[in-house]
């Protein structure tokens, strides 16, 4: 267990891993959900980016802000972008590293071996969006305030409410760990010095974040509003077990199997068991709790904070030496998932915007899918039924789960003939002439 210890094979590990996150960044096209937030950045100024962010639901600046940075400084690149989210990540896993090392585990790079591989942690380290930011602020927090509860001091409050407050401002849901901390250290741990400085460390965090939650709820439930709202039901639920360790449900099997095993057979005393399930177990339970009170869809991505007293408790149970073999199934099914997610074709949107000039215009299903376009090719000509009468050759782009009847029945009702698909994965593309 000496090499799992060692910070030598630690750096070696995070050099390695980074440097494999670097060279996957060019391997993944710009993903919807990218293209929208990168839409709202890339060529606005700093005021921009602010009155864009409330226009998402939950949106807040922090990750808009690091994209406008980096675009700012660097200027605007796939890789540019997405670096972020690698240096984060990593930065992750040494705080995965530190926490097992303060949960006194033999093998701590372990712990930090399976919070890299995890399907989840890999999609988002490859992602220009804001989640492997908010889960290396939560990870940090996680081990100032273990440091704040074993010597309790007012500088260590201070960076524990930074920590916090950063965490709110890159995605509002973190904060549910700060809430499974104060649930542990003031009902198990009862340390009430460190109650009392965390409390007020959160307490002040959440007072920072106020003013702009009051600026922009209006503006969060409007966008719930103007799309689907969503009901978490019962069957939404299975989204937890089934995408969290992105091993579909016998992964999730193979982990709950690791966590009673810790529970029950590792040497850990009754306080530092408890620490590691309530910080696992809030989020499981306040997201879909919150989803379903705002209305908003359920999606694991919410839930990435709780991968990392996840990592911990599966190297926690293979201290017990019969069950090593769970782990480690799902270490590799892990990385069988991996591999799988990257040799993936992405979404397509840039291919099919390049695709959509050799048309002179284009119609859009739906209408709004046209910003996905433009995002690369600003030139491109929307028309609808009224404007068809206009141009010779016309592109259909029908967006993924869409239907484009109607679309087709308007453009031979124009007298447009079909003379090729230009593409005919998501997101279709389809030429006309008259």
């Amino acid at each position: 267990m000496g090499l799992l210890r060692s910070r030598r094979a630690l750096y070696l590990f995070l050099g390695l891993y980074a440097a494999t996150l670097i060279l996957l960044i060019p391997g993944k096209p710009l993903w919807v959900d990218e293209i929208i937030d990168l839409g709202g950045v890339r060529n606005a100024d700093l005021r921009g980016v602010l009155a864009f962010a409330p226009r998402n639901a939950g949106g807040v600046p922090l990750g808009y802000l690091v994209d406008f940075w980096m675009i700012k400084l660097f200027g605007y690149s796939v890789f540019v972008v997405r670096l972020p989210s690698v240096l984060f990540t990593v930065l992750t896993c040494l705080a995965v590293y530190i926490l097992a090392w303060q949960a006194n585990l033999r093998a701590p790079l372990l712990a930090a071996v399976l919070y890299a591989v995890s399907p989840l942690t890999m999609r988002y380290a490859l992602e220009a969006r804001p989640y492997a930011q908010a889960a290396c602020w939560s990870a940090f927090s996680t081990v100032v305030f273990l440091s704040l509860v074993r010597k309790p001091t007012r500088g260590k409050a201070a960076r524990y409410a930074a920590l916090v407050a950063l965490g709110l401002f890159t995605q509002p849901y973190s904060i549910f760990i700060p809430v499974a901390h104060l649930i542990w250290v003031t009902l198990v741990k009862k340390k009430w010095r460190a109650v009392w400085l965390a409390g007020t460390a959160v307490a002040l965090a959440s007072l920072a974040f106020l003013p702009w939650f009051l600026e922009t709820r209006a503006a969060w439930q409007g966008a719930v509003n103007s799309g689907v709202r969503f009901v978490v039901t019962a069957k939404d639920l299975l989204v937890i077990p089934h995408e969290l360790m992105g091993t579909g449900f016998i992964g999730a099997a193979l982990t709950a199997i690791a966590i009673v095993v810790a529970l029950v057979w590792s040497p850990w005393n009754k306080e530092e068991k408890a620490l590691w399930i309530i910080y696992m177990a809030i989020p499981l339970f306040l997201v879909p709790a919150a989803d379903s009170y705002f209305g908003y869809f359920l999606a694991a991505r919410q839930m990435i904070f709780a991968l990392v007293p996840v990592s911990i408790l599966l190297v926690a149970s293979m201290e017990i030496k019969w069950s090593w073999v769970v782990p480690a199934a799902l270490l590799l099914a892990m990385v069988y998932e991996d591999v799988h997610w990257v040799r993936r074709p992405g979404e397509g949107w840039e291919a099919a915007a390049t695709q959509l000039k050799a048309a002179s215009c284009t119609m859009f299903v739906p209408s709004g899918a046209r910003t996905m376009y433009v995002f690369f090719e600003p030139q491109l000509q929307a028309c609808d039924e009224n404007t068809l009468v206009k141009y010779e050759t016309v592109a259909l782009a029908v967006s993924p789960d869409q239907p484009s009847s109607e679309a087709r029945q308007k453009l031979d009702q124009a007298g447009f003939r079909r003379i090729a698909d230009l593409r005919t994965a998501d997101p279709r593309i389809e030429l006309y002439r008259r």
